[in-house]
C-alpha cells in the first residue's frame, strides 16, 4: 500500500465500511490523521449516499438490550445470523437511566437523536457506527411530553447539524406549530425560530431529512368528508417552514422514509384496499415524479395498522411494525416470500426504530 499514490489510497478507503476504517486508524499515524480529516469524512459520506447506495444503510432499533443495528442487506441475502447486532450503551447516557421508553427523534448522515426515558428534554446525539455520543442541553421552551415534532438535519451553508423541536398543539387544542427551537451542534445551544399556523394537522414524531429540508406527514383540512394527506417541510438552512405537497394518492396509515437518495412513502391507499404500496420520488414538489415501486398483497404481510419504520432493500421491503412486537419482516416481491427477523427486547414491546447511514461524522 505504501507504493500506491496517495490519491488512490484515499479513493480505496472511502469505499470501506466504518468498522474497518476505525480499526485502520491504528495502522499508522498518517492513516489516523487521514481518516479523522473532515474532508475525508465528507467524501466517505458522499460515497455512502450517492447513487442510491443502500449497502451502508442500517436500521437502528431502540430495544432492550439497548440497541440493535440491523443490516437489512445481509438479511436480504439470507444472512440472518449477522443481520442483527447488539450495540454498546451510549456513553452520553447514564447506565442508571431507563431506556424502557427511549425514542428516536431524528436521523441524518449517520447521527441519530435519542430521547431518553419519559423526559422530553432529556436528549442526546449518537453516532452508532463510531459509538460517539453527546448529551444535549435542555431547550428553553416548555415542550409537552405528547404532541410535539422533532427533526435532525444538515445545513450545508454553514457546515453544521441542526435539531428542531416544537409543540404541535395550543392550550385550547388547536393545531399550530408553537415555540419552535433549533439546536446547532457547533454552538451547542438552542434558539427560537419563527413558528407558523399551518392549517395542517401534523402527525408529530421525527421528521425525515432529505434534500436540505425536514419532512413530516400531515393532513390538510378541506372541510370535505376526509382531509388530504400531505408532506409538510422545513428548510434547514433558512429555518423556515415551507408549504406542503399532496401525496400521490390518499394513503391510510402512511409512513415516510428514505432509501438511498430517494424519498419513500409506504402504506395502504384506502382502508378497504387489499394492497400495501411503496412509492418513491427523487424530485421533491413534482407530483408526477412519484412512482410506485411495489404493490404487495396485504395478506402477505404480518402487519397491524401501524408501522414504525420501513425501508427499501435491493430485493424488497423491510418493515418494523407494532403488529408483531420484536419482529422485523423482509418481503421479496419477486419470490413472493417473507422472512422474519427477531429482535430481542426484554422491556416494553413497543419500541422505536430509524434508518441511518454508516458514517464517520463526528459530534465534536
Amino acid at each position: 500500500m505504501s507504493k500506491l499514490p496517495q490519491d488512490i489510497i484515499v479513493d480505496i478507503l472511502t469505499y470501506l465500511p466504518v468498522k474497518s476504517l476505525v480499526r485502520f486508524k491504528c495502522v499508522c499515524k498518517p492513516w489516523q490523521l487521514l481518516i479523522s480529516d473532515p474532508r475525508f469524512v465528507k467524501l466517505h459520506l458522499k460515497r455512502a449516499i450517492e447513487g442510491n447506495n443502500i449497502n451502508r444503510q442500517r436500521l437502528l432499533v431502540a430495544a432492550e438490550p439497548l440497541y440493535s443495528s440491523v443490516d437489512f442487506e445481509a438479511a436480504s441475502d439470507g444472512d440472518g445470523i449477522n443481520a442483527v447486532m447488539e450495540l454498546p450503551y451510549p456513553s452520553a447516557a447514564s447506565r442508571t437511566e431507563s431506556f424502557a421508553f427511549a425514542s428516536i427523534r431524528g436521523s441524518c448522515d449517520g447521527l441519530v437523536c435519542i430521547r431518553n426515558g419519559g423526559d422530553v428534554h432529556d436528549m442526546f446525539l449518537w453516532n452508532p457506527s463510531t459509538r460517539e455520543s453527546k448529551k444535549l442541553p435542555k431547550p428553553s421552551s416548555s415542550v409537552q411530553k405528547h404532541g410535539f415534532l422533532t427533526g435532525l438535519g444538515y445545513d450545508s451553508t454553514i457546515d453544521d447539524y441542526k435539531l428542531v423541536i416544537a409543540c404541535l398543539t395550543t392550550a385550547n387544542g388547536s393545531h399550530q406549530i408553537m415555540a419552535p427551537e433549533v439546536f446547532t451542534l457547533k454552538t451547542n445551544s438552542w434558539r427560537r425560530i419563527q413558528g407558523i399556523h399551518s392549517g395542517i394537522t401534523l402527525e408529530g414524531g421525527a421528521g425525515v431529512f432529505w434534500n436540505g429540508a425536514l419532512h413530516w406527514l400531515g393532513k390538510q383540512e378541506t372541510g370535505a368528508d376526509h382531509d388530504v394527506d400531505v408532506i409538510f417541510s422545513l428548510d434547514v438552512a433558512q429555518e423556515k417552514f415551507m408549504g406542503f405537497v399532496p401525496l400521490p394518492n390518499h394513503f391510510c396509515t402512511a409512513v415516510l422514509s428514505i432509501s438511498g437518495n430517494c424519498l419513500c412513502i409506504f402504506g395502504k391507499l384506502h382502508p378497504d384496499e387489499s394492497y400495501f404500496e411503496a412509492w418513491i420520488t427523487s424530485e421533491y414538489g413534482v407530483k408526477t415524479s412519484w412512482r410506485r415501486r411495489y404493490a404487495i398483497p396485504f395478506d402477505r404481510l404480518y402487519m397491524d395498522y401501524f408501522s414504525t419504520e420501513m425501508c427499501l432493500t435491493k430485493k424488497g421491503v423491510l418493515m418494523d411494525h407494532h403488529g408483531c412486537p420484536g419482529t422485523l419482516q423482509l418481503y421479496d416481491p419477486v419470490e413472493d416470500a417473507t422472512k422474519l427477523l427477531r429482535v430481542k427486547n426484554n422491556r416494553d414491546p413497543m419500541y422505536d426504530s430509524a434508518v441511518y447511514t454508516e458514517s464517520l461524522v463526528s459530534l465534536r
